[in-house]
């Protein structure tokens, strides 16, 4: 299966409906009440601008660690560089080409994928993928979502080095949003890092969040690094991993004029390489209507 007929069944698979039990996000009085309740807190928490700056920096770096492992100072220092970066990347401060960069630091370099992503871009998805994105369409209405999942109009020329293609895919995934970058702000006041090992059984993030009823809503989530992740703990391999949550805020020059900027909860996990000495992301798990849309394959 194609990357686009994956990323489509995914989000397809994912974007229904969340749980109803009250969740994590203050003093809520009933679950009737939840979801309003949920967008009255969020709205009221004070936000930090997404850009390269000491300010998101030092927001970053008080996050708290909870951590049920022996852990080093480096793979907690190389965490919140992790999300520094990711932010900055995807933000008004960041640019297309650091986008792609940080896509190759994340392991999307497999020669294989990128011709792929490259032969895709350039011919426009296929009658089978077109089809795929059309059933997804109409199972999305028929569910009352609104999330958009546009089929892509092929470029005349998607570069011809790694970088180039993904700063490519990148700005297509931005043109099919109508923006120019994903985070405008964020709120850490919630968040904290809790970092676990993980064997035998990899039990998904999104497991975690429905059953801790944390998204009043529908959902839609990334999977990555997925086989090898279980193909290792079946040969009993242990992982490190770390999650983690925030509250995001779009841009408010691509939100809507009469609701104002968009805020959602942003969940991450991800596990430790130690052959390479960093961290990969594993899982985002954000609203089936949040205006992101990652190239991470």
């Amino acid at each position: 299966m194609q990357p686009l007929a994956i990323l489509t069944l995914s989000l397809v698979l994912l974007a229904v409906p969340g749980a109803t039990a009250q969740p994590q996000y203050g003093d809520f009085a009933s679950a009737d009440d939840v979801y309003q309740a949920y967008l009255d807190y969020i709205h009221s928490l004070d936000m930090i601008p997404v850009e390269a700056s000491a300010e998101l920096q030092q927001a970053i770096n008080a996050i708290p660690v909870e951590s049920d492992i022996a852990i080093t100072d480096d793979k907690e220092a190389s965490l919140r560089d992790w999300l520094y970066d990711f932010l900055v990347a995807f933000s008004s401060s960041g640019s297309d080409s650091l986008a792609a960069t940080f896509y190759l630091r994340e392991g999307v370099d497999n020669p294989d994928q990128i011709q792929r992503i490259k032969e895709r871009l350039e011919s426009g998805p296929s009658p089978e993928e077109i089809a795929e994105v059309k059933k997804a369409q109409e199972m999305m209405k028929a569910a009352g979502l609104t999330m958009s999942i546009p089929i892509p109009e092929p470029v005349s020329d998607a570069g011809d080095t790694p970088l180039a293609i993904l700063k490519t895919q990148h700005r297509k995934s931005l043109d099919a949003k109508g923006c120019d970058y994903f985070f405008g702000n964020a709120s850490f006041f919630d968040s904290k890092y809790r970092m676990f090992e993980v064997q035998g059984e990899y039990e998904s993030y999104v497991d975690y969040i429905k059953t801790h009823a944390l998204l009043p809503m529908g959902y839609q989530g990334s999977f990555r690094l997925e086989n090898e992740i279980e193909e290792a703990l079946q040969a009993g391999k242990k992982w490190v991993a770390a999650q983690f949550m925030f509250i995001a805020e779009e841009p408010e020059e691509f939100a809507d004029f009469e609701k104002g900027p968009m805020r959602y909860p942003f969940f991450v996990r991800l596990v430790w390489i130690p052959e390479k000495a960093l961290w990969r992301l594993a899982e985002v798990v954000t609203p089936n209507n949040a205006p992101v849309q990652f190239s991470f394959l």
